[in-house]
């Protein structure tokens, strides 16, 4: 394979592959990834401009690849291993706002950005490690301190003698059966039953933040408040709420309505409909 000039690019028969960052075609004692060449299709021998087996990096220069009319320019294969690998180049983020259409790049974060004709579809390659997704959810109580058979997602914390948080102590609202390993939740909560003015926190894990989710100033009053709240891990428990009055007593009800996750697929809670 020998490298072409940009002005002998005809977009009806060549793609072109800049490789803004290093590209290595599987690992030292993984495997070789091979080429393969089908009828018509690009092939690249050891010692061209793609080196099989080996690191390649072809610096500030472009490689175009022929290929006939519905075949694929380049077909990777690697049975030990990834057929492509792509790391971290010298591209910086700003530049590869500009880089030339066909452009892939990796940043120095790890992100991958592909850079299209036309700007509005150029952007960073969604992934589940740093993007997520809200799935909205059939609207679901959770938990109501009032009604016994719905306090059985808590797993930590104690209520009081009529089942109403403590001023103090946080309590534990385990969402495993809803969710797998979610990122966040949307929803509403509501204090009701509370004998005095007060304040409730929800938040994930870890320490309590001073930021309050639902303000009361006296008994006997019902509140609600939409819920938007990072999910925490507590023990075996992957996806917990956790809950805390301060200054009076209350019952708590929190109603879901979307989870936000890497992938669809870790939501459990299905709607039915």
């Amino acid at each position: 394979m020998t490298p072409q000039q940009d002005s002998d690019h005809d977009p009806k028969r060549r793609r072109l592959l800049r490789r803004a960052a290093t590209v290595a075609a599987g690992g030292a004692g993984a495997g070789i990834a091979a080429a393969v060449g089908l009828p018509g299709t690009a092939q690249a021998a050891p010692g061209g401009d793609l080196v099989l087996g080996t690191t390649n990096d072809a610096g500030t220069a472009s490689t175009t690849l022929l290929h006939d009319a519905g075949q694929p320019p380049l077909h990777l294969a690697n049975t030990s291993g990834a057929p492509l690998r792509l790391v971290p180049g010298a591209l910086s983020p700003a530049a590869t706002l500009t880089a030339a259409p066909g452009t892939v790049a990796v940043d120095q974060e790890r992100g991958m950005f592909v850079r299209t004709d036309r700007a509005e579809t150029s952007g960073w390659v969604w992934t589940s490690e740093w993007a997520t997704t809200s799935v909205a959810v059939p609207p679901t109580r959770v938990l109501d301190t009032r009604d016994v058979n719905l306090r059985r997602n808590l797993v930590s914390g104690a209520l009081d003698a009529n089942g109403r948080l403590q001023p103090g102590v946080p309590v534990v609202l385990a969402l495993d059966a809803y969710v797998r390993d979610g990122y966040a939740v949307k929803g509403n909560v509501t204090v009701v039953g509370m004998t005095g003015a007060g304040v409730l926190t929800v938040w994930g894990s870890g320490a309590k933040p001073t930021a309050s989710t639902v303000n009361w100033s006296t008994a006997g009053t019902i509140l609600s408040n939409f819920l938007f709240s990072q999910l925490g891990a507590v023990g075996s428990y992957r996806s917990v709420l956790t809950l805390q009055a301060t200054a009076s007593p209350t019952h708590v009800i929190v109603d879901l309505t979307s989870l936000l996750v890497g992938h669809p697929h870790q939501v459990l809670l299905k709607d039915e409909g």
